[in-house]
Protein backbone atom coordinates (compact mmCIF):
# COMPACT_ATOMS: atom_id res chain seq x y z
CA UNK A 1 0.00 0.00 0.00
CA UNK A 2 1.80 3.55 -1.00
CA UNK A 3 0.58 6.85 0.19
CA UNK A 4 0.92 9.70 -2.68
CA UNK A 5 1.11 12.97 -2.17
CA UNK A 6 1.50 15.69 -4.41
CA UNK A 7 2.86 18.56 -3.71
CA UNK A 8 3.25 21.97 -5.59
CA UNK A 9 7.04 23.20 -6.27
CA UNK A 10 8.42 26.16 -4.96
CA UNK A 11 8.22 29.23 -6.81
CA UNK A 12 4.58 28.46 -7.93
CA UNK A 13 1.44 29.68 -6.42
CA UNK A 14 -0.58 27.22 -4.21
CA UNK A 15 -3.52 28.67 -5.76
CA UNK A 16 -6.18 25.89 -3.44
CA UNK A 17 -4.65 26.55 -0.47
CA UNK A 18 -4.50 30.50 -1.00
CA UNK A 19 -8.58 30.03 -1.36
CA UNK A 20 -8.40 28.15 1.57
CA UNK A 21 -6.97 30.94 3.39
CA UNK A 22 -9.60 33.66 2.02
CA UNK A 23 -12.30 31.35 3.07
CA UNK A 24 -10.46 30.85 6.40
CA UNK A 25 -10.48 34.84 6.56
CA UNK A 26 -14.00 35.44 5.23
CA UNK A 27 -15.83 33.16 8.23
CA UNK A 28 -13.35 35.63 10.96
CA UNK A 29 -10.74 33.13 11.57
CA UNK A 30 -7.53 35.40 11.87
CA UNK A 31 -4.87 33.46 13.06
CA UNK A 32 -4.02 31.36 10.24
CA UNK A 33 -1.34 32.87 8.27
CA UNK A 34 -1.15 30.48 5.36
CA UNK A 35 -2.39 27.00 3.86
CA UNK A 36 -1.32 24.67 1.84
CA UNK A 37 -3.28 22.03 -0.21
CA UNK A 38 -1.84 18.89 -1.25
CA UNK A 39 -4.21 15.81 -2.92
CA UNK A 40 -3.27 12.77 -1.67
CA UNK A 41 -3.89 9.10 -3.00
CA UNK A 42 -3.80 5.74 -1.32
CA UNK A 43 -3.31 2.89 -3.87
CA UNK A 44 -3.60 -0.35 -2.02
CA UNK A 45 -2.27 -3.39 -4.72
CA UNK A 46 -0.13 -5.50 -5.70
CA UNK A 47 2.23 -3.12 -7.38
CA UNK A 48 5.61 -2.28 -6.33
CA UNK A 49 7.48 0.98 -5.65
CA UNK A 50 8.94 1.76 -9.12
CA UNK A 51 5.12 1.79 -10.01
CA UNK A 52 3.60 3.82 -7.64
CA UNK A 53 6.82 6.17 -8.69
CA UNK A 54 5.07 6.24 -12.19
CA UNK A 55 2.11 6.25 -11.22
CA UNK A 56 2.84 9.67 -9.50
CA UNK A 57 4.98 11.11 -11.72
CA UNK A 58 2.91 10.38 -15.29
CA UNK A 59 -0.67 10.17 -14.20
CA UNK A 60 -1.13 11.90 -11.15
CA UNK A 61 1.42 15.10 -10.87
CA UNK A 62 1.83 17.74 -13.13
CA UNK A 63 5.91 18.14 -14.31
CA UNK A 64 6.32 21.60 -14.61
CA UNK A 65 4.60 22.96 -11.53
CA UNK A 66 4.20 19.89 -9.15
CA UNK A 67 6.63 17.20 -7.07
CA UNK A 68 5.34 14.03 -5.55
CA UNK A 69 6.26 11.96 -2.36
CA UNK A 70 5.18 7.95 -2.99
CA UNK A 71 5.80 6.77 0.84
CA UNK A 72 4.73 3.04 2.33
CA UNK A 73 1.03 4.01 3.93
CA UNK A 74 2.49 3.56 7.24
CA UNK A 75 5.61 6.06 7.43
CA UNK A 76 5.61 9.52 8.53
CA UNK A 77 4.70 12.92 6.20
CA UNK A 78 7.03 14.20 4.89
CA UNK A 79 6.67 17.77 4.97
CA UNK A 80 8.98 20.37 6.87
CA UNK A 81 7.71 23.60 9.18
CA UNK A 82 11.61 25.17 8.51
CA UNK A 83 10.34 27.53 6.61
CA UNK A 84 7.72 29.00 9.29
CA UNK A 85 8.43 30.08 12.80
CA UNK A 86 4.55 29.11 13.89
CA UNK A 87 2.76 26.08 14.52
CA UNK A 88 1.52 23.46 11.83
CA UNK A 89 -1.31 21.72 11.76
CA UNK A 90 -2.58 19.07 9.36
CA UNK A 91 -5.98 18.07 8.50
CA UNK A 92 -6.75 15.45 6.30
CA UNK A 93 -10.30 14.60 4.59
CA UNK A 94 -11.24 11.15 3.11
CA UNK A 95 -14.62 10.08 1.90
CA UNK A 96 -16.67 7.73 4.27
CA UNK A 97 -16.36 4.11 3.60
CA UNK A 98 -19.03 3.57 0.73
CA UNK A 99 -19.12 6.80 -0.66
CA UNK A 100 -18.43 6.73 -4.37
CA UNK A 101 -15.23 8.79 -5.28
CA UNK A 102 -15.22 9.42 -8.84
CA UNK A 103 -11.69 11.00 -8.87
CA UNK A 104 -10.65 7.16 -7.18
CA UNK A 105 -12.69 5.05 -10.35
CA UNK A 106 -10.96 7.18 -13.27
CA UNK A 107 -7.19 6.97 -11.47
CA UNK A 108 -8.02 3.25 -11.79
CA UNK A 109 -8.67 3.19 -15.33
CA UNK A 110 -5.99 5.45 -16.11
CA UNK A 111 -3.35 3.43 -13.94
CA UNK A 112 -4.27 0.40 -16.78
CA UNK A 113 -3.81 2.78 -19.85
CA UNK A 114 -0.67 2.86 -18.23
CA UNK A 115 0.06 -0.37 -18.98
CA UNK A 116 -0.21 -1.79 -15.11
CA UNK A 117 -2.60 -4.02 -15.38
CA UNK A 118 -3.32 -5.33 -11.80
CA UNK A 119 -5.75 -4.93 -8.89
CA UNK A 120 -5.95 -2.30 -7.31
CA UNK A 121 -8.01 -0.07 -5.02
CA UNK A 122 -7.37 3.28 -5.26
CA UNK A 123 -8.47 6.11 -2.39
CA UNK A 124 -8.15 10.05 -2.78
CA UNK A 125 -8.30 12.64 -0.17
CA UNK A 126 -7.22 16.21 0.49
CA UNK A 127 -4.48 17.04 2.77
CA UNK A 128 -4.72 20.99 4.13
CA UNK A 129 -1.25 22.55 6.26
CA UNK A 130 -2.27 24.90 7.94
CA UNK A 131 0.42 27.55 9.56
CA UNK A 132 -0.52 30.07 12.50
CA UNK A 133 -1.57 29.93 16.50
CA UNK A 134 -4.91 27.69 16.24
CA UNK A 135 -6.79 26.02 19.04
CA UNK A 136 -8.14 22.47 18.54
CA UNK A 137 -11.56 24.16 18.71
CA UNK A 138 -11.27 26.66 15.55
CA UNK A 139 -9.43 23.56 13.99
CA UNK A 140 -12.48 21.39 14.02
CA UNK A 141 -14.56 24.53 12.99
CA UNK A 142 -12.58 24.95 10.00
CA UNK A 143 -12.88 21.36 9.10
CA UNK A 144 -16.28 20.63 9.35
CA UNK A 145 -17.41 24.49 7.89
CA UNK A 146 -14.83 24.29 5.21
CA UNK A 147 -12.66 21.25 4.48
CA UNK A 148 -14.75 18.38 5.13
CA UNK A 149 -18.78 17.80 4.28
CA UNK A 150 -18.87 15.38 7.50
CA UNK A 151 -22.20 13.73 5.64
CA UNK A 152 -19.77 12.15 3.34
CA UNK A 153 -16.06 12.69 4.23
CA UNK A 154 -14.39 12.51 7.42
CA UNK A 155 -11.44 14.52 8.77
CA UNK A 156 -8.16 13.77 11.16
CA UNK A 157 -6.23 16.37 12.18
CA UNK A 158 -3.12 15.79 13.07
Amino acid sequence: MFKIEILTKKGFKNSHGKHVLSDITGIGIRNVIKVEYSPLYIIDGDINFVEAKMIASELLSDKIIETYTVNNHSEHDSKSTATFNCALFVVEVWYKTGVTDTVSESVMKAVKDLGIIKEMKVKMGHKYYLYGKISQTVLNNIATKLLANTLIQEYKIK
